[in-house]
């Protein structure tokens, strides 16, 4: 009887220890609170242009207000640091330092157009972009909607203990190339710095082919569930360019 008690009991503990452990996700950022948002973008364009390009955007984030389910999120590109490697040509620019030669100021006269430009999105507090409007000065720098559309992962509608996973999909309608992105993510654990989540996925053409794959993590604030940082890695190959690209961002 004494054993049953203590396994009886151990059971309990353990199945009460699991059930916290166990988040339901939404987003809840302070509506009206700006937040600084850095992004790093590193892209290896490989093909018969062969190209490398770190990017570094200093951003404004401010979830200007909720609508029922809806975040709308108003972000702001303050400041552009850029460095390209196409073949013999290497070329830099950086808006926070004046320009010094006639690279530098050709770079700027691209770069600095997207420089205090608002992209306005909705994202539901499950973390699902609904729509982005991007300016066309930033469209016009290479930039898609996708680029901006990965700051918080997608929720799961019920809670989630460390270990488990769920799938989700994004629809690229506006897309030329691709038709949309199947995600698989995994709630990993509970650290000081947060909760981690880690995602995986493939990238299909408009004829439902795999072309790219994407893997990496976000680390959510524990009272928000906003991402405070996160590291994508994108590969992708169209009309034998491959492009590979490395998104680290990170939320003050």
């Amino acid at each position: 009887m004494k054993t049953f008690f203590i396994t009886s009991l151990a059971l309990c503990i353990s199945f009460f220890t699991f059930a916290q452990e166990a988040v339901d996700f939404k987003l809840n950022p302070e509506v009206g609170k700006p937040l600084q948002f850095n992004m790093l973008m590193k892209t290896d364009v490989d093909g018969p242009q062969s190209v490398i390009m770190d990017m570094t955007m200093k951003m404004e984030l401010l979830p200007a207000k909720k609508e029922n389910e809806n975040f709308t999120l108003e972000n702001v590109i303050k400041a552009v640091k850029v460095d390209i490697n196409a073949g013999m040509n290497t070329m830099s620019y950086d808006s926070e330092t004046p320009s010094t030669d006639e690279t530098t100021k050709m770079l700027g006269d691209e770069f600095s157009k997207i420089i205090d430009q608002k992209i306005s999105s909705v994202i539901t507090e499950k973390g699902k972009t609904m729509e982005i409007d991007l300016p066309s000065s930033i469209a016009a720098q290479g930039f898609d909607a996708n680029s901006f559309s990965n700051i918080s992962p997608s929720f799961p509608d019920k809670a989630v203990a460390p270990g488990e996973s769920w799938d989700s999909t994004a629809e690229m309608e506006e897309h030329p190339l691709i038709s949309k992105m199947e995600m698989f993510s995994t709630y990993r654990e509970e650290n000081k710095d947060g909760y981690v989540i880690d995602v995986k996925g493939k990238i299909l053409d408009t004829s439902g082919n795999e072309i790219g794959t994407i893997s990496g993590d976000y680390t959510l604030d524990k009272k928000t569930h906003f991402t405070k940082n996160s590291t994508i890695k994108t590969s992708l190959e169209v009309q034998g360019t491959k492009i590979i690209s490395d998104v680290e961002m990170t939320v003050e």
